[in-house]
């Protein structure tokens, strides 16, 4: 493509984002009044529970790998992804019965990585990826309020093919701007961040900008996107040497399209149980407001293993 036509490309981009960041959030929004002080005030002992689960979910060659919470007819759900060698998933659970109800397929071989996943608005956003050859994966938005996420059948789909590694989606943040959506893709290990404006309704995606992670990042399991009066940010969870973490990452002013991309926070969790923050979780701003995390054990048994904190 010539400069001049780059050139113009890229101011539409931004200036597509910085609409997106102008116009007011309705929904499922994950915003809170002050993330950083939010992200503080997490506490890093955890309220424990076990779900019971009686569903035969695979677990070979694959773990749980992102949580969401979610609230179905009245009812709050506990979505987990996952991934096997065979299949990628969702597994749902109830969470004042404390029961899995079902395993929803979402793709077979090779398409059998769900990743790190995030709520938002309407939507329920997952990267499924070939774990194997490592050059291709889909990112996908489910309606959670009707019958889609349950048939498997995405409102919008992002497909990714590459170098080895490069346009793998292991795991995604989504965050609601009124209609439209902010959508964040990260590659193998996140190394590299892939922003997009999405429409799922009027099937419409942008790439807005790409980030490299600077060396001494982690390879994140889960990035989950927020928002609060004045910034974007990203929570990305990771564990090292048995000790789970979340960083608190700066993206972008709210109201400009300026990329930052700074870490401005970490803290370790006293996960317990056998949850692991390099296995699955995320994130929760609950009707009050406040900020929570969630956590899983590994792989799926007769008694799942829950962290709140």
């Amino acid at each position: 493509m010539p400069k001049t036509l780059k050139f113009i490309q890229v101011a539409i981009n931004l200036c597509l984002f910085i609409c997106l960041l102008s116009k007011p959030i309705s929904g499922f929004a994950q915003e809170v009044k002050n993330v950083p002080d939010a992200f503080a005030h997490i506490s890093v002992t955890p309220k424990v529970f076990v779900l019971s689960n009686d569903i035969d979910v695979p677990t070979k060659n694959g773990h749980f790998q992102g949580v969401q919470v979610i609230n179905s007819n009245g009812r709050d759900k506990l979505l987990i992804s996952g991934s096997s060698s065979s299949l990628a998933y969702v597994l749902q659970a109830d969470l004042a019965t404390q029961k899995t109800e079902k395993l929803i397929a979402l793709m077979d071989e090779p398409f059998r990585h769900a990743g790190g996943i995030q709520v938002s608005g309407d939507y329920l956003a997952v990267g499924i990826e070939d774990n194997i050859i490592k050059t291709r994966s889909k990112v996908r938005l489910y309606n959670y309020h009707n019958d889609n996420l349950a048939k498997a059948l995405p409102n919008l789909n992002i497909d990714r093919e590459g170098e080895a590694e490069k346009q793998t989606s292991g795991a995604v943040g989504l965050l609601v701007l009124n209609s439209n959506y902010l959508i964040v893709v990260s590659n193998w290990d996140s190394r590299i961040w892939d922003f997009y404006a999405i429409n799922p309704e009027k099937q419409e995606q942008e790439i807005l900008h790409s980030f490299t992670a600077p060396d001494n990042w982690a390879g994140y399991q889960s990035i989950h996107l927020l928002r609060d009066e004045n910034a974007i940010y990203a929570i990305g969870f990771y564990s090292k040497e048995h000790i789970s973490y979340a960083d608190l990452i700066l993206i972008s002013d709210r109201e400009t399209y300026d990329p930052i991309m700074k870490k401005v926070a970490s803290k370790a969790f006293n996960t317990t149980n056998g949850v692991d923050f390099g296995s699955a979780a995320g994130v929760q701003v609950d009707k009050e407001g406040n900020l929570h995390i969630w956590g899983t054990q590994n792989k799926a048994s007769k008694g799942i293993a829950v962290n709140k904190f």
